[in-house]
Parts: structure tokens; sequence; C-alpha cells
């Protein structure tokens, strides 16, 4: 009788350290992906705060002639490639947060806007394999088939 208890307290002890140990590492991947998530949020006003310093890198007008001004030196160029650069790295990683699940990216952040209105940048990078090498495959065609 001694040994059956001593085998059930071991028994019960063990399954309530599994228990917490589970507990304990869902709450830790939660707290985890909280935080990832709200350095995506800062990610993201710092990207907005560009768009305000420098409200051309979103006009339209200004968009247009990237075709024409993507090798030039002229700095608004340069800090239009680059701001596009911050967009599709931070898309990345809004991408990989939510595992590729589009419906929760475009609940999290106006994705289709974005790669619209920056896809003469995305189909025509400065360097041509910039796309290519920079992002995967899935990413790419996420990227896509929103335009």
């Amino acid at each position: 009788m001694k040994n059956e208890t001593i085998m059930l307290i071991s028994s019960l002890a063990a399954t309530i350290s599994a228990i917490a140990a589970t507990v304990t590492t869902i709450m830790t991947y939660m707290l985890y992906r909280k935080r990832r998530q709200q350095k995506l949020y800062e990610k993201l006003d710092r990207i907005l705060e560009i768009g305000i310093q420098y409200p051309y890198v979103e006009n339209s007008n200004f968009i247009s002639q990237w075709l024409d001004y993507r090798t030039s030196q002229d700095e608004k160029y340069l800090r239009y490639d680059m701001y596009c650069n911050l967009i599709f790295n931070y898309l990345a990683a809004v991408y990989d947060h939510y595992k590729g699940n589009k419906k929760s990216i475009e609940d999290f952040v106006d994705v289709k806007t974005w790669i619209r209105a920056h896809q003469l940048n995305w189909k025509n990078p400065v360097e041509p394999n910039e796309n290519i090498d920079g992002y995967s495959n899935k990413f790419r065609d996420f990227i896509n088939s929103y335009i």
C-alpha cells in the first residue's frame, strides 16, 4: 500500500509538473508573439513618420516617374528606393509574424494599398535581382498576388 501511494503521488506530481510546463510554454510563446507584434507597430509608426516627413514618397505623381529616375542620383529617388525597401522588408516581417495568413496580415496593415502604390519599385528595383535574392518565393508570390 505504501509503495502504491508513493507511485500515485509521484505520478500526480509528474502530471502537475507537465501541465505547469505546458502552461508556462504557452504563456511564454503568447508573450513573445505580443512583443513581436508591438515591435511591428513601432516599425509601422517609423515608416509612417517617414511618409509624413517626406510626403512625396507616397505621392502617386512622384511614384509614377520611378522608371525614369530609378537609376539617377536624385536624392528624392534614392530616398524613395530606401523607403520602398523599408516597406517591403516590413511587409516581409509582418508576413512571417502571421505565417503568411492573408486575412491576418490585411487586418493588421493596409497591405493592398501599399503594394499597389509601390508596385513599380517592386517590379523594377534598382538592383535587378534585389527582390529575388532578398525574399522567399512564398513572400514574393504573396506580394505579386496583389499586383
